[in-house]
């Protein structure tokens, strides 16, 4: 996560998050509750809003979080098609990206570098994700849960910037 989308507390950071039993969605907040506590801000006041994995359930999320956190600075959204909902209602609103208000995504969708403004994301390796799920399903079963680590990579691009000042 960029260090910047940190900037002024975690009052002005906000999460568009997915259907909260998705162990995918599960797995991305604890991520994003881990980092917002190593730079010392309180996880638990972080306004996440759940809605579905979709460029409208960005879209709803964007607005519930818009309205019910009027001071928002920046929006984490958990996939980039909600990301695209997100930078949507923002276009909608008037709202300038990144100057008033910073969108990110994840997951690096090949239009992700063709919106506009173009998305910041997470890239991760999804041709090493699916043969590492392929090879996890052909083995015998497993009393144990099995779990394999990739890498991932921030692409910065133009929708994040500092906080604006004030």
């Amino acid at each position: 996560m960029a260090e910047h989308l940190l900037g002024l507390g975690h009052r002005r950071l906000a999460v568009a998050a997915g259907p909260a039993q998705l162990t995918t969605i599960a797995d991305r907040l604890a991520g994003v509750r881990a980092a917002v506590a190593e730079h010392g801000l309180d996880p638990d006041a972080l306004p996440v809003v759940h809605a579905p994995f979709t460029r409208e359930g960005g879209r709803d999320a964007a607005r519930r979080l818009l309205d019910e956190h009027p001071g928002t600075t920046a929006v984490l959204a958990l996939n980039d098609a909600m990301a695209t909902g997100v930078l949507s209602v923002l276009r909608e609103r008037g709202i300038s990206v990144p100057h008033d208000v910073s969108v990110t995504g994840f997951d690096d969708i090949q239009v992700a570098q063709d919106l506009a403004p173009a998305l910041t994301t997470v890239r991760l390796p999804m041709s090493e994700i699916g043969a590492a799920a392929l090879e996890l399903a052909l083995r015998p079963a497993s009393a144990r849960p099995r779990r394999r680590t990739t890498g991932h990579a921030l692409v910065v691009r133009d929708s994040t910037a500092p906080p604006p000042r004030g």
